[in-house]
């Protein structure tokens, strides 16, 4: 990271900007080439290994991408801000963000993929919710493994 002096470090405070960010932004890439999405998304954090969940219909170019274990980036960001000034290129911009690697499988097994629809609503709701087996089986859940990850912030 170019700017050390904004590398969000403590675990304690990473959390917090995971809480505060509501759209994961997703690269990915098939036979069409490179292409980036955002979904809502959940996560579960033990120590330092962060895992991120997403679902989405398991036909269209997610699920196809995502139909074998494949690399992704990742990135998401919050607390946006203009902060204005008197010149043009003396304005600047407030935000908490974190970016990185891994690796995502699509959950195929009903208790896992509910364990990743329970992380997504833990995460947009604050509690977990009952699903329909009839939804669990229609949906695709994923899985992004986080091999690396970095938070940056500027408030």
């Amino acid at each position: 990271m170019r700017r050390a002096d904004r590398e969000v470090t403590a675990l304690a405070d990473k959390r917090d900007i995971l809480n505060a960010c509501q759209i994961l932004h997703l690269s990915a890439q098939d036979s069409q080439g490179l292409f980036v999405f955002p979904v809502n998304f959940g996560y579960e954090l033990e120590g330092e290994k962060l895992t991120l969940y997403f679902h989405s219909t398991p036909d269209g170019r997610k699920g196809a991408a995502f139909a074998q274990e494949r690399p992704a980036a990742f990135a998401m960001d919050c607390d946006h801000r203009l902060k204005s000034s008197d010149t043009a290129c003396t304005h600047s911009y407030f935000f908490r963000s974190i970016m990185g690697t891994g690796t995502v499988r699509t959950l195929t097994d009903p208790a896992e993929k509910v364990r990743g629809f329970n992380a997504i609503m833990r995460h947009l709701t604050g509690r977990e919710w009952e699903f329909p087996a009839d939804r669990v089986t229609s949906t695709a859940v994923f899985a992004l493994t986080v091999d690396e990850w970095s938070a940056k912030s500027k408030l």
